[in-house]
């Protein structure tokens, strides 16, 4: 599994191999915040973050994986239909 390291696991159900996560972190201070992207294979799918909660990267990272495995659970549950590509609003 990609999202987490292997020990301490933050729980939720597993996400399947081809997804990865990176985290990096925002701002600084009090005003800091956490941003995971999300990637089935290379492709970006999906932006989650953590904010308003003072914590170091290691603790971001578990409470980031955890929303993320709910998060890619929750996507790959519901059907998909047409084109997801952005298009002419007129």
């Amino acid at each position: 599994m990609n999202l987490y390291p292997s020990g301490d696991d933050p729980g939720g159900p597993l996400a399947p191999a081809e997804w990865t996560m990176s985290v990096t972190q925002e701002g600084m201070g009090e005003r800091s915040y956490f941003v995971a992207d999300l990637f089935r294979g290379r492709e970006p799918v999906c932006r989650l973050a953590l904010m308003g909660r003072q914590c170091d990267k290691a603790e971001a990272r578990r409470a980031l994986a955890l929303k993320a495995r709910l998060w890619i659970a929750d996507y790959l549950g519901r059907p998909h239909t047409g084109s997801t590509e952005f298009d002419s609003l007129m």
